[in-house]
Order: C-alpha cells, then structure tokens, then sequence
C-alpha cells in the first residue's frame, strides 16, 4: 500500500512541475488547480516530515509504545 501512495505522490509532483515549467517557459500564469495542487502537495510533505522528525526524536530519546516498537523492528 504503501508503494501506492508513493508512486502516486511522485506522479501528482511530476505533474505539478511539469505544468508549471512549461507555464513559465511560455509566460502563462498557472492555473489556480495546479496552485492548489502543488500547495497540498507541499503541505503534506512539510507534515510528513515533521511528524517523522518527531518519531526519530523521540525513539532517539528512548521513548517506548507499540507504535514505535512496531517501527523500529522494521
């Protein structure tokens, strides 16, 4: 599942960068789809990281729970 949502994710951002390349190359203005996207896109890579920051903080830290045991066995 998780192989899914990378490749799609990898998708939505080849997109993304697609469109807005060729927009500036041909000095268009994006449309406002595409800011949302890449907004989003954005947004949920900022989260992720912070989230997985906080997870490598606190097993670092030695911080116990199924979860974190469950992600350390991987």
């Amino acid at each position: 599942m998780l192989e899914i949502a990378v490749f799609l994710y990898g998708l939505c951002a080849g997109l993304v960068l697609m469109i807005a390349s060729r927009n500036q190359r041909e000095a268009r203005p994006n449309p406002a789809v595409v800011t949302a996207m890449g907004w989003g896109l954005l947004s949920m890579s900022s989260v992720l990281a912070l989230l997985l920051a906080t997870v490598a903080m606190a097993m670092a830290m030695g911080a116990h729970g199924p979860m974190l045991e469950m992600l350390a066995a991987r």
